[in-house]
């Protein structure tokens, strides 16, 4: 177990850690009322620097929602890579924000300036310990592209054939660990002093973006992901992945082969070529979901082409998603529950998929969901939005305190983007018959005898288990009764409050009295306090200060105490140690 001891960083390192952060979150406050969100700054006792010009920009109280989320955009924008990703992690959760937010931050462009081709070149040769040219004979300077994370170049292999190489920002992995620390302390905040974060989860949403961005830092995990597609659909000709050459890939560095070819919405909308493609993409989702459980998380149309080749090529697997069989069959479940107009089953299968965070209004859960299934299923065949319905459905379940996981969360936001590429291909596709040889499909998949019966087999050696049990434990009970063993325990919320209230004033009282007492020993022993401490001329009473201060401290925990109303509230060294390692280094 790490302690302090552990780490003996240079005081002046520390402390520009330290101070590195205070202008991080400086930063930060000044970005948020540059985009009108003053108020905001305000009221969470943020400081922007005194110098900061401001530019006219509405408060939040002067602007429509549509205007708010689109300037909450412009921020995470602004401020880098990793609140991009907090906002496109935002995007998929819409158990957490109004549909109006959800739409923006799907919009979310996660571009930046362009490095300079010096860096760049640098970079690749650190990450690959030789020389450039022994990797590659040709390497265009101006990027493909550039984002606040990556940026990647076109270039021909020594040994030939053209590829892309993705190169890490320098120095993008220390500005990413600073900024998490910022978000997890501002998470444990709101998690000790507000209710209601116990659905947000925030400490939770900042363990799934660290999660998120280690794994893009990583190039590594990007290329095992793209080689398990590879591998999916090494026997599918009319889909294109690219191979990763691993001897010019690292942590930092991805080199894979160039896809060749048109986004795939550059696609003449409702034409034969079209229409062609959509049934791949069709296909193509359908597999990914069902027979692998192994999704593109991000499958927006500019990671989407049609090749050169009459391919179906996909790009950029940074983020993907895996369902569990189990997951899958839940999945399923609700899909047949909704072709059946089964309001019951939907409700009753998203209990099962998600988490209730206390009771749940069943009837009322099922009143909302049939509205919703009514409201986007009930329409001409060629309106019906399934991407629609999910996103509502995730919705209510936030409603009623059912917490998502995030893998479904992030297959809602997946159908969405894959829906829409869909209706782009053919916007007058009958949807409905497009669907139903994949659900006759599911439906003989659910079926199947093999699985019935590896399912039956599961069931009865269960059923076996518990009956060989069932005696023993009976007996076990039947023996702590007779001999006065046998405990019944009940619990009780308001007990447990009660229980709570007491043990905290207990404690706001101890620590009052302590103060109290250090209090009334310092000012006794001032006069004649044995230790003394010569600094710069003064002479300070050691005994004295150790107890003035400590009084201080015990008054301090009773405010925080009293502030943050009884609600959990622990000391965490972590952040501290983060900005000491950091320190350090």
């Amino acid at each position: 177990m790490a302690n302090l001891g552990d780490f003996t960083p240079d005081r002046r390192s520390f402390f520009e850690a330290a101070r590195s952060d205070l202008s991080r979150l400086g930063h930060i406050s000044a970005v948020l009322i540059r985009h009108g969100f003053a108020s905001f700054v305000q009221r969470a006792g943020l400081r922007a620097p005194e110098d900061m010009p401001t530019d006219g920009r509405p408060h939040e109280g002067g602007s429509s929602p549509e205007e708010t989320a689109r300037r909450f955009r412009e921020v995470l924008e602004e401020l880098g890579p990793t609140f991009v990703k907090v906002g496109q992690i935002l995007s998929s959760r819409p158990d957490l924000l109004p549909p109006v937010f959800i739409t923006e931050l799907q919009r979310l462009q996660d571009n930046a300036p362009p490095i300079p081709f010096s860096v760049v070149k640098a970079a690749v040769e650190q990450a690959l310990h030789g020389e450039m040219d022994t990797y590659f004979s040709h390497f265009e300077e101006v990027p493909l592209a550039s984002a606040s994370m990556a940026q990647a170049h076109i270039a021909h292999l020594a040994e030939g054939g053209e590829v892309v190489v993705k190169v890490q920002r320098p120095g993008i992995e220390e500005t990413i660990r600073a900024d998490l620390d910022l978000l997890r302390l501002v998470a444990l905040v709101l998690e000790s002093t507000i209710a209601e974060m116990e659905l947000v989860a925030a400490a939770d949403l900042v363990a799934a973006l660290d999660d998120a961005l280690t794994a893009e830092l990583d190039f590594r995990r990007e290329a095992k992901q793209l080689q398990r597609f590879r591998n999916n659909y090494a026997s599918v000709s009319d889909v294109f992945i690219p191979a990763v050459h691993e001897h010019a890939s690292c942590q930092t560095l991805l080199t894979l082969d160039r896809v060749r070819g048109r986004k795939i919405t550059s696609l003449t909308p409702g034409s034969d070529e079209a229409k062609r493609f959509a049934l791949r993409w069709l296909e193509l989702a359908y597999t990914m979901i069902f027979d692998h459980g192994f999704f593109h998380g991000d499958p927006h149309p500019g990671n989407v082409f049609a090749t050169d080749d009459d391919r179906l090529g996909l790009i950029d697997f940074g983020m993907c998603g895996a369902l569990s069989r189990q997951q899958r069959d839940y999945l399923i479940t609700l899909i047949l529950s909704v072709i059946a107009g089964d309001a019951d089953g939907i409700a009753r299968v998203l209990l099962r998929m998600g988490t209730p965070v206390g009771h749940v209004p069943l009837a009322r859960f099922k009143t909302d969901i049939t509205s919703i299934r009514e409201r986007y299923l009930r329409r001409d065949l060629t309106e019906i939005d399934i991407g629609g319905f999910l996103r509502e459905c995730m919705d209510a379940a936030g409603r009623y305190r059912i917490r998502i996981p995030g893998d479904y969360l992030v297959l809602s936001k997946a159908i969405v983007t894959m829906e829409g590429i869909l209706r782009h291909l053919d916007p007058h596709l009958d949807l409905v018959s497009a669907l139903q040889p994949y659900g006759q499909r599911l439906l003989l998949e659910r079926f199947r005898t093999d699985r019935l019966v590896e399912g039956g087999i599961a069931t009865l050696l269960g059923a076996a288990q518990i009956a060989r049990e069932i005696p023993e434990q009976l007996s076990q009970v039947l023996m702590d009764l007779e001999t006065g063993h046998l405990r019944v325990q009940v619990e009780s919320q308001a007990l447990r409050q009660v229980r709570h209230e007491l043990h905290r004033q207990g404690t706001r009282l101890s620590a009052a009295l302590v103060a109290g007492a250090l209090l009334v020993t310092g000012a006794l022993i001032l006069p004649h306090d044995p230790l003394r401490l010569e600094v710069w001329g003064w002479s300070l009473p050691v005994l004295t200060l150790l107890c003035l201060s400590s009084a201080g401290a015990l008054v301090l925990f009773v405010a925080l105490t009293h502030l943050t109303g009884g609600a959990r509230f622990r000391l965490r060294l972590s952040p501290l140690l983060r900005i000491l390692r950091r320190g350090r280094a």
